[in-house]
């Protein structure tokens, strides 16, 4: 994203819970940026309706988790649900990738409205290779790396984006992350 920045993105619930998670934690300072609003005022963001069905099931728990899909769902009228599958171009039924529906539909209706990133929070394992795969033409953006290239494109300082990481990571399961380590290293650069 640093040299060439998002202008339209398919978010999967993965990644746009990892975003809302700083406003849904109660012991994070309001000063403290918001970084799903930034993504919704930086880019045009579309998920497909799999991704909303995810997103109210995870607003049955009793967590932050729930309560930071419910912030997602909250600012539904700032981002675009489209059924990939409603187009003539697409198959008729979800492939199998090997991912959940949500990621494999995200996947889909990302190639098929050729945007400029897919962004998730698959950054180790296998499935960030397996999405690399799939995706024909966006990039796929991990959230971490979002946060990061905020700040190396100045919407943030790079103390935010530390602050912003370091709240979501545990969270998240990405403080012992060697992906979330290295970038968060290219902070102090």
């Amino acid at each position: 994203m640093s040299d060439r920045r998002l202008r339209t993105v398919v978010a999967d619930t993965s990644a746009l819970v990892s975003l809302a998670v700083p406003r849904a934690d109660a012991a994070v300072d309001t000063d403290t940026p918001d970084p799903f609003q930034y993504l919704l005022t930086s880019c045009e963001v579309f998920v497909p309706p799999e991704v909303i069905a995810e997103l109210q099931d995870i607003t049955q728990y009793q967590d932050i988790h729930a309560v930071a899909a419910n912030n997602v769902l909250t600012a539904r009228s700032h981002y675009t649900v489209e059924d990939p599958y409603e187009r003539d171009e697409t198959p008729d039924s979800r492939p199998t990738f090997g991912l959940d529906a949500g990621e494999t539909d995200g996947i889909v209706l990302a190639n098929m409205l050729d945007v400029d990133g897919f962004l998730t929070d698959e950054f180790g394992g296998t499935n960030f290779p397996l999405i690399h795969a799939v995706l024909q033409g966006p990039r796929i953006v991990p959230t971490p790396r979002l946060i990061v290239d905020y700040a190396r494109n100045g919407y943030l300082s790079h103390e935010e984006a530390r602050t912003l990481i370091t709240t979501i990571s545990p969270h998240r399961s990405w403080e012992n992350s060697p992906y979330v380590t290295q970038l968060l290293q290219r902070l102090d650069d």
